[in-house]
């Protein structure tokens, strides 16, 4: 049984091999309190030290963590990355982010009728009511 509780997202990500300074375009598939496993182009060796953000929220915040495993998949690789102990307030925030993401697309489909992918669901959700959830995230550093 899984410590963290997975949540399933597809939303844009960009991650850094810091030692490399290789950067990758990839797209999340789940994400939970201790990392996210997302979808990369090339292998990431196991141990790297990779940072990562995910524009369509923020470009300001750079989380960071180590690759954990790299899986071949069918669009390339499978990447999980595990959280570093540092930002413990912005991982919270990044997971119930994607969260509200994803209950926000399925609510889409389900009452419209509308199919979102991720990153249009992000940008949605992000002009209608990310400003009002940055008020109520009362977490601190």
């Amino acid at each position: 049984m899984r410590e963290y509780l997975r949540h399933p997202s597809n939303i844009p990500l960009d991650v850094r091999v810091v030692a490399q300074h290789m950067e990758s375009h990839a797209h999340t598939r789940d994400v939970s309190m201790a990392g996210l496993c997302c979808e990369v182009a090339r292998e990431i060796r196991c141990g790297s030290e990779v940072e990562f953000c995910v524009p369509l929220l923020s470009e300001d915040y750079v989380g960071k963590g180590v690759v954990a495993w790299c899986r071949p998949s069918s669009e390339g690789y499978q990447l999980g990355i595990e959280f570093s102990n540092e930002g413990d307030v912005f991982r919270v925030k990044m997971v119930e982010q994607l969260c509200q993401i994803e209950a926000y697309r399925r609510e889409i489909q389900a009452c419209d009728g509308r199919e979102l992918d991720g990153e249009q669901a992000a940008r949605e959700w992000i002009q209608r009511f990310a400003a009002d959830f940055n008020r109520r995230f009362t977490l601190s550093s």
